[in-house]
């Protein structure tokens, strides 16, 4: 099972499954009671006795190269040159910006913004 990047169950279920074991209430049957596995209740409880309950893992992964001012950015250049190729709008970020993106990271923004322009062979905007 492929788990990268889960983030496990809410804090507030965390917190009831201890809440019903301080109760009186045994591992299995608090698994039971929410649908989890027993190993999960079990951890739990160690967290809580260490006092890590409440640390939720950070999510993994690579940031985002164009943040949103880039985004706009960008979305500004296609109203001026609404004609330009993927690679051009790659171009004018870098000399606008200095982040030098691929033309593929420069149409993965714009279909994030449901923006796809087909061009014909003459390279203008089919209406």
């Amino acid at each position: 099972m492929n788990t990268a990047g889960v983030r496990g169950y809410a804090i507030e279920l965390r917190t009831r499954i201890v809440a019903l074991v301080e109760g009186g209430a045994s591992p299995d049957e608090a698994a039971r009671h929410f649908s989890v596995h027993v190993s999960t209740v079990k951890r739990y409880l160690a967290r809580h006795r260490a006092g890590t309950l409440q640390v939720v893992a950070r999510p993994t992964g690579r940031h985002r190269t164009v943040t949103a001012d880039h985004e706009v950015q960008l979305l500004a250049q296609l109203e001026t040159h609404h004609d330009a190729t993927l690679q051009e709008h790659a171009d004018m970020l870098e000399a606008s910006t200095g982040v030098r993106v691929s033309y593929k990271t420069v149409d993965r923004v714009f279909q994030r913004h449901h923006i796809t322009h087909k061009k014909n062979a003459g390279r203008q905007r089919t209406q």
